[in-house]
């Protein structure tokens, strides 16, 4: 039986609480520990509450003073080919040490209580730790442990990687096709979704509801997207379903309402898609969405309607008026998630990762042993 842990800051799309429901299902003992909780309400099990973390008023407070003082300072440089995050300025860093160590008596409470150095494997979701300067993460890496770095999301294009983790990293893996450009030796793994919990559904609305659910209006082209679907109210009758600031299952019902999603335009956002469109794939609804050529090269079969903010209108308009394409659309998107991205899947894939570097056993047993304190 494997322990593994999964870490990281906020579980902003419930990817590390799946990836934990499954290891422990498979037969292996998984917890996961999040730094601070998210508004969105995934589930959570072992939950820090650090104070001043992301979306508090303090932290909201010194984001701001830092963007004034550094408006023209990279948050990254690139280091030996790799995008690198560094400290602005010696207030930046401060900062950062001044927040480890308001936050270390409730980490070493948190890790004593729960015993969080006795795991074989340890996942940094966006290759992050406890701390800014990995102190934990180099103890683990002195006692044996394999560290994962698993990026998803936005944190490797703005930021970069962290060096002092990324030093310490056995296994790197990336869900978004853009991050294998910004970082040599990263593995690509399609993210986990429990696609069995969603059904197909089977009817339209009279009047077809287009929704969009952006966390980021800016990346997601939401200015633009808003504009074109008004005018497709004008010219169709059909209804925009304008989803933010929810609970997850709050935002569940309401894309289950709807007949056509729009994930995003532009690449502001990265490449294509992510939960967001595996909800609404799995739902039967039809998806818009930008891709890059080189993301549409490497995943030919995907079921997406691909859009820009120029094409948008006529594609849109195109799905709007053709119930054909919307019935395929249905089917293809539905098998497109089971293919890809069942939760099982990519879990067994992910493990393969672990025997091929050596870990575990064709039975998925460790190799090693675990190493004690």
């Amino acid at each position: 039986m494997l322990r593994i842990l999964h870490l990281c800051d906020q579980n902003w799309v419930g990817t590390a609480s799946t990836f934990v429901k499954y290891h422990n299902k498979m037969g292996n003992y998984a917890r996961l520990v999040t730094l601070a909780p998210c508004a969105n309400r995934f589930e959570e099990d072992i939950c820090l509450n650090l104070p001043f973390y992301k979306g508090s008023r303090v932290d909201m407070a010194l984001k701001r003073v830092v963007s004034l003082l550094h408006s023209n300072a990279p948050k990254s440089e690139d280091v030996e080919g790799m995008r690198t995050w560094k400290p602005r300025s010696g207030l930046e860093s401060m900062l950062f040490t001044l927040r480890d160590t308001l936050w270390a008596p409730r980490i070493y409470s948190s890790i004593e209580r729960h015993d969080l150095l006795s795991f074989d494997i340890y996942h940094l979701e966006s290759g992050s730790g406890f701390f800014r300067d990995a102190r934990i993460i180099k103890k683990l890496k002195a006692m044996g442990k394999k560290i994962v770095c698993y990026y998803l999301g936005t944190d490797m294009r703005d930021r970069g990687v962290i060096a002092e983790i990324d030093h310490l990293s056995d296994l790197n893996i990336t869900t978004e096709f853009d991050h294998l450009s910004l970082r040599g030796g990263l593995r690509f793994s399609f993210l986990p979704f429990e696609v069995d919990t969603f059904s197909v559904r089977d009817k339209e609305n009279e009047r077809l509801r287009i929704c969009h659910a952006p966390r980021n209006r800016l990346l997601k082209g939401t200015a633009r997207i808003i504009e074109v679907c008004r005018e497709m109210e004008r010219k169709h009758g059909v209804e925009l379903v304008l989803i933010e600031g929810k609970p997850h299952e709050d935002a569940l019902r309401l894309k289950m309402t709807c007949d056509i999603a729009i994930d995003q335009i532009g690449d502001k956002g990265g490449t294509g898609y992510g939960v967001n469109s595996l909800e609404t794939l799995s739902m039967g609804i039809p998806t818009l969405t930008s891709f890059t050529p080189e993301f549409e090269a490497f995943l030919p079969d995907h079921p997406f309607i691909t859009v820009s903010p120029v094409t948008l209108p006529e594609k849109l308009e195109q799905v709007i008026q053709d119930p054909e394409l919307r019935r395929l659309k249905r089917i293809e998107g539905r098998r497109f998630v089971e293919k890809y991205h069942d939760v099982r899947k990519v879990l067994e894939s992910v493990y393969a990762m672990y025997r091929e570097l050596g870990w575990v056993d064709d039975d998925g047993n460790l190799i090693s042993g675990r190493d004690k304190r």
